[in-house]
């Protein structure tokens, strides 16, 4: 790759972590959210919540926090490449970390929801994306 390519891929790589952190932020605050309103509509006579809004709240959470470090560590790779395979690592657990949340969200009975399988989809990009700056880079520097 050229001196243009690189710097044009890692302000995508840039542009896209601001993506993936913006991302990750909101999907924070939905899940808070669902959470809450999970609490909320459980009386306080009651021992009993919706498993179904809290199981989303937390799955939210979770994959809204990977979602957010994704981001965060992008920013970092974006300035320093030899930090694409931590990038590769979070993208990875992003992964796994959405598909066990939708998982949940199944087994409570919840449809699959739609802020997950997005999530799913933002951090398959950020895989390949990632998998394919770790091979150029591997491929200049040999």
């Amino acid at each position: 790759m050229t001196t243009e390519q690189t710097d044009s891929a890692t302000w995508y790589l840039r542009m896209f972590s601001y993506l993936l952190m913006l991302c990750g932020i909101f999907g924070c605050i939905t899940g808070i959210v669902v959470i809450y309103q999970a609490f909320a509509e459980s009386a306080p006579t009651e021992a009993t919540l919706s498993l179904a809004m809290l199981a989303l709240g937390v799955a939210a959470v979770a994959t809204s926090g990977i979602t957010l470090a994704a981001g965060i560590v992008g920013r970092i790779a974006s300035r320093n490449p030899r930090r694409l395979s931590s990038l590769y690592t979070v993208a990875m657990a992003g992964i796994v970390g959405t598909v066990v949340g939708l998982g949940l969200c199944y087994a409570t009975g919840d449809d699959l929801p739609t802020s997950l399988i997005f999530n799913l989809f933002l951090m398959g990009i950020c895989l390949v994306v990632t998998n394919n700056l770790r091979k150029d880079a591997d491929r200049t520097s040999a």
